[in-house]
Parts: C-alpha cells; structure tokens; sequence
C-alpha cells in the first residue's frame, strides 16, 4: 500500500524528529569522535544504511543538526523582538536565551566545528540574526535607550560578540565564565566602557544629594 504524499511528509518528520534525538545521545555518549551514521542509526532504532534515506552523508546529517538545534532560538528571539521589552532588555534576553542554548547542545556546537560545517551553517543563520539584531537597535535609537547609529554595523559587532560566546562554550568554559562575559557584554553595550562615562554617571547620581545637605 503506497502512502499518501501528505502521510509520506508526516512520517519523515517524524524521523527526522527521532534521528535527531539520536544524534544528541550520540554526541553525549561518544562525543564528537564517535559520531558516526551507524550509531546514529542504531540509536534511532534504524538498519545500519537507512540513515541514507533521510541524509547523502554525515555533512547533510551535521547541517540538518545545527538548523535543527537553532529552529527554537529563531523562534524564541522573534517572540522576544516582537514583545514589548525596552531595547536593552531585549538583547540582553536574547543573549540570554543564546547561552542557554549553547550550554545545552555543546556537543552539535563542538562538531561544527572539527568538522569544518561552521561556515556553511553561518551563511545561512547569520542573515536572519543580523534581522533580529537591526531590528533591536532600531527600536533602540527610536525610543531614546540607545545612542544614535548605524543600527546594521552595531548588529553586525553582536553578532560578533555572540560568536564569541559559542566560542567559549566549544572551549570548555565553565557556566560562570559563560554567564560573566553575557554580563560584561550587556553592561558594556549599557553603560559603555568608558571610565569618564561611569564617573560622570556617579556624579549625577551623588549630585541629588550633595545639593540638599
């Protein structure tokens, strides 16, 4: 009996679905150097060789992975740009959000990279954060919470500054180093980085009182 085109669909979703649970249990098992096509397969319950069905080898596999471990951020980040939060409190919520996912898929993260599929994967998940950071800097400038500029270059340097988080999740560091440098990033993008801003900001608000003794 030959499935229905719209059975068909279900059915490899579902899959696909179950396979990429097995590639998280096999990352977390084996890691990086024992993720191989058949014990993915044999964790998702496949013959050894079905795994092709779905994906021509281990780098279509790997890219189907990452998009499907970011799918939820994208989602989560667009809740977040649609929501009514100040400027600020939206990149810092989305910074958030990303450490979190990093922490928890360190090992998709980590085969990224010694396999050489970060840059494919980059090309087709940096436009569309670039889209979420704009959009955020632009409500920035419009509501007076950030400083006037090109809201597309400040997105493109968080952009940056995101990399660097994935960066130090792939090198091992430990959650409070993570959650450290999410802080240092706000409070720089915040308040800035200069040492004359943050005293001029202490006067102002030591001035209220020296003025009443």
């Amino acid at each position: 009996m030959r499935l229905s085109k719209a059975r068909k669909e279900f059915v490899t979703a579902m899959m696909k679905d179950t396979i990429f649970d097995a590639a998280g249990g096999v990352l977390e098992e084996h890691g990086v150097g024992g993720f191989t096509m058949d014990r993915v397969a044999t964790t998702a319950g496949l013959a050894k060789g079905s795994l092709y069905n779905y994906f021509e080898d281990k780098d279509d596999l790997t890219q189907f992975v990452y998009a499907r471990m970011v799918e939820p951020f994208f989602q989560a980040a667009q809740e977040i740009v649609d929501g009514d939060l100040p400027a600020p409190q939206k990149l810092e919520k989305v910074l958030r959000t990303a450490a979190e996912l990093g922490a928890k898929h360190k090992g998709i993260i980590r085969l990224l990279v010694e396999t050489g599929q970060r840059h494919k994967v980059r090309q087709t998940t940096r436009p569309r954060f670039l889209r979420f950071l704009t959009s955020i800097f632009e409500q920035g400038i419009k509501e007076g919470s950030l400083r006037p500029h090109n809201p597309a270059h400040a997105g493109r340097m968080f952009h940056g500054c995101f990399s660097e988080l994935f960066e130090l999740q792939v090198e091992e560091a430990s959650n409070e180093e993570v959650n450290d440098y999410a802080g240092a990033l706000i409070d720089a993008l915040v308040n800035g980085l200069s040492a004359r801003v943050a005293e001029n900001r202490a006067a102002g608000a030591a001035s209220p009182s020296s003025s009443h003794p």
